[in-house]
């Protein structure tokens, strides 16, 4: 407690040390987007997709060895009514847990990565119908005091009633000066995205390899529902062998491996589910295959005829992606020859982790960055 009488301090002192709660909140707030920009860096650098947590769910970010910031009031040497001052670097740290909306997060990569929103199709021909309150009328069920309150507040001076100058205070609402919130339809366009995803489930894919498609996959999940609305994107996988087959998403990264493989075969069922389940004039589709890229006779070319002739006029983007491959994998390097510029098929190797940051620029950027 300062006793006034023995310390004389000018007036005002008190007010002008003050930190105010918005002040405070904001430095805190720079502080936490520090943070967050900490994490996307290192999100990017070491390829760690992990920290996305749930998908479509608030992440749930922890450091620690910071000092929160602190305010204090006066020198600092405690006593009563006195508060402890902000320890120093190093001194009382302590782990700090806050929840970062997803969407946040997604924005945060999208701007450090330069990824653009992705193009929707389809002109919105599907609507999104919802109800606001754009128009106000005399008569209605839901009364909006603001603008009641005005028009009463006008009419009242007007009349004489309301004269703070004589006194006279008294507001009268009259039936003339109510006024309703009326809802308005509203027709929004909602854009559906469909997404295959197409897997190698061949003796050689196991392991790291299995690892590494899961955490591309689960980006390419996370980036569409961020753009298109988590309602708005069905999802489905398939994987394939020396047969293709369409399988619920936790046992896209679980089957059995089997011997043999021939990747053509998963890029016509998935054509043939595009066309026969969807409507290709409301629908946005994209397609993603990972596998060693180790293929045999003429498994490229058919890939090459399909993606030509079935998927390429109707599809938004279809990635190819060679995950560990190996001294014999060929596929990106047969369909290179084709389609090394072209903005709709994009193609990639990945080897390890540090690398599927640069492989996702590379299926959403403007450019290729192979």
């Amino acid at each position: 407690m300062i006793d006034a009488g023995k310390n004389k301090l000018p007036t005002g002192l008190f007010a002008e040390d003050k930190i105010n709660s918005n002040e405070s909140e904001g430095a805190f707030n720079e502080f936490i987007d520090d943070k967050l920009k900490d994490l996307v860096e290192n999100i990017i650098n070491e390829g760690d997709l992990t920290s996305f947590g749930e998908r479509d769910s608030d992440i749930i970010v922890e450091t620690d060895d910071i000092n929160p910031p602190r305010f204090s009031y006066g020198g600092g040497e405690g006593g009563e009514g006195g508060g402890k001052g902000s320890d120093g670097p190093g001194e009382g740290s302590e782990r700090i847990r806050f929840s970062l909306p997803f969407d946040r997060l997604m924005e945060l990569m999208a701007e450090k990565l330069r990824l653009p929103n992705l193009i929707k199709e389809g002109q919105g021909k599907i609507k999104e119908v919802s109800y606001e309150f754009k128009t106000f009328g005399t008569a209605g069920v839901i009364l909006d005091k603001k603008r009641t309150f005005r028009r009463a507040l006008k009419s009242n001076i007007g009349t004489g009633d309301y004269n703070p100058d004589e006194d006279k205070y008294d507001l009268l609402i009259r039936r003339k000066d109510r006024r309703y919130k009326l809802p308005e339809r509203v027709e929004k366009p909602k854009f559906k995205a469909v997404c295959f995803y197409m897997g190698d489930i061949s003796y050689s894919t196991y392991g790291e390899r299995l690892e590494l498609e899961k955490r591309i996959v689960g980006f390419i999940h996370n980036w569409l529902n961020y753009n298109y609305g988590k309602h708005n994107v069905e999802h489905r996988f398939f994987v394939h062998d020396s047969e293709a087959h369409e399988v619920m998403e936790d046992d896209f990264f679980k089957v059995t491996n089997a011997g043999g493989t021939r990747a053509s075969i998963v890029f016509d069922l998935v054509s043939r589910v595009a066309f026969n389940e969807y409507d290709p004039e409301t629908t946005n589709f994209y397609g993603f295959y990972f596998g060693d890229g180790e293929l045999f006779s003429n498994d490229a070319e058919e890939i090459g005829e399909i993606l030509n002739k079935d998927l390429f006029p109707i599809f938004n983007r279809i990635g190819i992606v060679e995950v560990k491959p190996s001294s014999i994998s060929n596929l990106v390097e047969r369909l290179r020859e084709r389609y090394a510029d072209d903005n709709v098929i994009r193609l990639d190797r990945v080897d390890n982790k540090k690398e599927i940051i640069k492989a996702i620029k590379n299926l959403f950027g403007e450019k290729q960055y192979a």
